[in-house]
C-alpha cells in the first residue's frame, strides 16, 4: 500500500490514461494535460484516439503552440468563448471568473495581462491553470494600459520577468514581484507597439521609428535604430519577431460612418438598434523587415542612434502566418495556423480608444465598430473572422495555451 501511495502520477499505465481521456470533455482535458509532462505528452502522441472536438492547439508542447482566439464578451462575463479554426462553430467556453470586469490588454507565454476598469488592479492570469500573479497597482484613468507584453515566462523566470506596457502612448514597466510601475526614462512618445526580441524590448512609433531598450534594465540608454517614416492616417503599426527577423507590419483601414437602422446597411450587423456607427474596415497590410547595417553610431538627447539600420518591404511571409491584436504579436509556422497554410495575417479589433468610448458612453446612439479577420497576403484580400459585436466591450485576443 505504501509503495502505491508513493507512486508518481507520471507512471500511471498508458492504457489507463487512454481510458480516462476518452471519457473527458475538453474543459476537463485542460486539467488532464496540466497534471504532468507525461500526461500532456500522452495527449500529443495520441490525438487520433482522443475526442474529435478536442482543440488540437492544446496538445502542442511549448514553445510552438497554435494560437487560440478568446472571443469578445460583455464585461461581467465569467467565461469566454474561444475558437481554434476559421470556420468552426463556436460553442466552447473557458471558465474564467478571474477575468470578469477585467480588461485583457496583453497576452504571451500563455498568460494574459489584465487591468481593472479604473486602471488600478493589474495582474497576470494563465487561462488554462487559472493561476494568477498580482502586479503592482497602477493609478490612472479607465483602461490606461493600451497594450502590455511579458518579457519571459513568469512560471519559470518569475524573478527576472518584466512586464512592459504602453500607457498614454509612452512606455512603463514593472518587475513581477516588484514594488511599483516605472516610466521608462527618456521614453519617446507616440508608441504604438512593443515586443521582446533577442533579449531586448523594441518599440515602434506612429511614424515608424524603431527604438530598443535593455531587457534587463529598460531605464538604461535607449537606442534609436531607424529614422522616421511618413506618418499616415488610419493606420496601426505592429512589431513581430518572425523566424529570426524583426518585422514591422502596417495595418491600413478605411473609416466610414453608417446609419445602421437604414435597411440598406442592416445586413452588415442585423442586431444593432443604434442610430449609427463609426466603422473601420482593414483593407491591406504592408510588411517590412529590419535590415541591420554597420554600427555607425550617433549620440544625442534621445539616446544612441544606429543610423544604418533600415526597413525593407517584403512581398511574402513564406510558410508563416502572423497574429496581431492585443496579444504580443506573433509568427507561427503554417502547420499551426488555423487553416494549415502560411502567408496569412490574422488580426483582431484592438482600437483601444473606441472600446473605452463604447463603454463610457454606453447609452449613446453612436457606436464604434471594427473588423477582425484574416488577410491573404498573397492574394491581398481579407475575410471576416469572428468579429466583435458592438455590445461586447471586451475585445477578442489571441493566446497560446501553456499549462506548465
Amino acid at each position: 500500500m505504501r509503495s502505491f501511495m508513493m507512486a508518481s502520477w507520471s507512471e500511471l499505465p498508458r492504457d489507463i490514461l487512454e481510458e480516462i481521456a476518452q471519457k473527458l470533455c475538453h474543459n476537463d482535458l485542460y486539467q488532464f494535460g496540466a497534471v504532468c509532462k507525461s500526461w500532456r505528452s500522452f495527449c500529443f502522441e495520441n490525438l487520433s484516439r482522443l475526442p474529435k472536438d478536442l482543440p488540437l492547439a492544446l496538445c502542442y508542447p511549448r514553445p510552438y503552440g497554435a494560437p487560440i482566439l478568446l472571443l469578445s464578451c460583455k464585461p461581467s462575463s465569467d467565461s469566454r468563448k474561444y475558437a481554434c479554426a476559421r470556420n468552426e462553430t463556436v460553442d466552447r467556453r473557458l471558465f474564467l471568473p478571474e477575468a470578469a470586469d477585467k480588461w485583457i490588454c496583453g497576452s504571451n507565454w500563455g498568460w494574459l495581462v489584465m487591468a481593472g476598469f479604473r486602471g488600478k488592479e493589474v495582474s497576470l492570469l494563465n487561462p488554462i491553470t487559472r493561476c494568477q500573479i498580482r502586479l503592482p497597482s497602477l493609478e490612472g484613468s479607465f483602461c490606461a494600459i493600451t497594450k502590455a507584453i511579458i518579457s519571459l515566462d513568469p512560471t519559470s523566470y518569475r524573478n527576472e520577468c518584466i512586464v512592459m506596457a504602453v500607457i498614454m502612448s509612452t512606455l512603463w514597466f514593472c518587475k513581477v514581484g516588484g514594488g511599483k510601475w516605472k516610466k521608462v526614462k527618456g521614453c519617446i512618445r507616440d508608441i504604438q507597439d512593443v515586443v521582446f526580441y533577442e533579449g531586448n524590448f523594441y518599440a515602434v512609433t506612429k511614424d515608424g521609428s524603431l527604438v530598443s531598450y535593455s531587457g534587463k534594465d529598460p531605464n538604461a540608454e535607449a537606442n534609436v535604430l531607424t529614422s522616421q517614416m511618413q506618418r499616415r492616417a488610419y493606420t496601426r503599426r505592429y512589431l513581430v519577431a518572425s523566424a529570426g527577423s524583426l518585422l514591422q507590419v502596417l495595418r491600413v483601414y478605411r473609416r466610414r460612418y453608417k446609419n445602421l437602422n437604414n435597411h440598406h446597411h442592416r445586413s452588415y450587423q442585423p442586431n444593432i438598434n443604434w442610430m449609427g456607427a463609426k466603422i473601420n474596415r482593414t483593407f491591406k497590410f504592408e510588411v517590412m523587415e529590419l535590415v541591420k547595417g554597420n554600427s555607425s553610431v550617433l549620440r544625442g538627447s534621445k539616446g544612441t542612434s544606429e543610423i544604418n539600420h533600415h526597413w525593407c518591404e517584403i512581398e511574402s511571409l513564406g510558410e508563416r502566418s502572423l497574429f496581431l491584436g492585443y496579444n504580443s504579436s506573433m509568427s507561427v509556422p503554417a502547420s499551426l495556423s488555423p487553416n494549415g497554410t502560411g502567408n496569412h495575417i490574422y488580426f483582431t479589433d484592438d482600437h483601444h480608444d473606441d472600446h473605452v468610448s463604447n463603454f463610457l458612453f454606453s447609452n449613446s446612439q453612436v457606436r464604434a465598430w471594427h473588423d477582425a479577420g484574416v488577410f491573404n497576403f498573397e492574394e491581398k484580400s481579407s475575410k471576416s473572422y469572428h468579429p466583435n459585436h458592438p455590445t461586447d466591450f471586451m475585445p477578442s485576443v489571441w493566446f497560446t495555451p501553456n499549462p506548465w
